[in-house]
């Protein structure tokens, strides 16, 4: 079983019941297990008056200190008023999501002049000069490669959410294909180049080309690489949520029903939607698709390694579908024509991943007194009104068994992976 790194830094509850009288009452030392955090022990011990032994007046107020060991490995303390509320047992669930990146490194990721783009959309009329200059004076910024910038877009969520998710990584075709008009052009590996797994960023960097490599080869085995992306999920034992990106830049071919070269590279692989399909319907494996320079056009019947007839932005609108992660509007998958707007749709894919939402167990018994804290930053106990444009959290049914983070108490958590939540009394001061 992979450990998660996604983990409550502290869930910081009280240990003693609040009476009528605001009394409290405890044991001088109980251990207790917190799911996902590990062996928390918690001492009570009466102040003392300076000269080492307890005053034993009424104004020595004991304190009760928590310390362990989190699951992800880190030091966690703190120390609470004795007139903090609670129950002496919290379970709450901590999600690490499971995702697996499926990603083109087809020859047509670097095909010069067809693998270049407006990466900066600074040239939106292809006349080589920035749209910004309304003398037409400044010429537009050079174009890149498509893989120059899918590396960097890969570099920026693997480095922005390494502590969230569990990350892996599938290459389609393999390093190893080479060009020519024959499955050589079409090998993936049976294992990903790198397994899911947690902080697993420079793991996925190192595996894949560099982005200034301009030697990438072969066609489009799609759904080869989603069979392996998706064998390796299902052999992930876990109860968390496991996800597939697909990224590519054309129609899947190099299917491995194909009778001959022909129909390897020249007929489109419905083997794709029937992996993608299966994968959400029968083994709860949504998959995001995003497209890269896809135009909206019929391919031509020609002997160009490319599918024959082929609407590739129709095909990628089926996968979106069928993948149980489909936009809203007419456009399905998400439709990216550069560098900005491919790196926005990994972000937002990201973020759908990573939920905000954490359910409270037990239900605290004075949900007004809750507060919350979110990687260093206190948002107390007030909630938001508006979570679409506030910062802070709230909860989320008039039942106070679940919370949502809003804003940048949101995109923090998200990145971090770290909250603190107090159950409080009226009375705790």
């Amino acid at each position: 079983m992979k450990r998660s790194t996604l983990f409550l830094s502290v869930v910081a509850l009280g240990l003693f019941g609040c009476g009528d009288d605001g009394k409290e009452s405890a044991s001088d030392s109980t251990t207790m297990n917190m799911t996902g955090i590990g062996s928390i022990t918690i001492t009570t011990t009466p102040m003392t008056d300076g000269t080492g032994s307890s005053s034993g007046s009424d104004s020595s107020t004991p304190t009760t200190s928590v310390s362990g060991t989190s699951s992800g490995g880190g030091e966690s303390s703190t120390t609470f008023d004795p007139n903090d509320c609670g129950e002496a047992k919290v379970s709450i669930p901590i999600v690490t999501p499971n995702v697996v990146l499926i990603l083109d490194k087809s020859g047509s990721m670097v095909a010069n002049p067809g693998g270049f783009w407006d990466h900066d959309g600074d040239d939106a009329n292809n006349d080589g000069i920035a749209d910004s200059d309304p003398n037409m004076m400044t010429p537009a910024t050079p174009k890149i490669t498509r893989w120059n910038s899918l590396y960097s877009v890969v570099e920026f969520i693997v480095t922005t959410f390494d502590n969230s998710m569990n990350l892996g990584a599938v290459l389609f075709p393999s390093k190893t294909a080479i060009s020519d008009y024959s499955a050589a052009a079409c090998p993936v590996a049976m294992a990903p180049e790198v397994s899911v797994g947690p902080m697993n960023g420079q793991a996925i960097l190192n595996a894949i080309p560099v982005a200034s490599d301009t030697t990438l080869k072969g066609g489009t085995p799609a759904a080869k690489g989603m069979k392996v992306g998706i064998a390796e999920l299902e052999g992930i034992q876990t109860d968390q949520p496991k996800f597939a990106i697909l990224v590519t830049d054309g129609a899947a071919n190099c299917s491995e029903t194909a009778p001959d070269n022909t129909g390897l590279f020249e007929v489109y692989d419905d083997n794709l939607p029937m992996v993608v399909g299966d994968a959400f319907m029968n083994k709860n494996i949504p998959t995001y698709v995003v497209g890269i320079a896809i135009q909206n056009v019929t391919s031509p019947a020609s002997k160009d390694g490319n599918p024959d007839n082929t609407n590739t932005y129709d095909k990628l609108n089926e996968l979106a579908t069928l993948g149980g992660k489909p936009r809203a509007g007419d456009v399905k998958f998400y439709d990216t024509q550069n560098q900005v707007e491919l790196q926005t749709a990994l972000e937002e894919i990201s973020q759908q991943i990573l939920s905000c939402t954490i359910d409270l167990d037990p239900v605290p018994k004075y949900p007004d007194y809750v507060e919350v804290t979110v990687n260093g930053v206190a948002y107390g106990n007030k909630q938001v009104m508006d979570c679409m444009t506030e910062d802070g959290w709230m909860y989320t049914s008039p039942d106070k068994n679940q919370i949502e983070l809003c804003g940048k108490a949101c995109s923090d958590f998200q990145m971090s992976g770290a909250l603190d939540a107090q159950y409080r009394c009226p009375n705790s001061g």
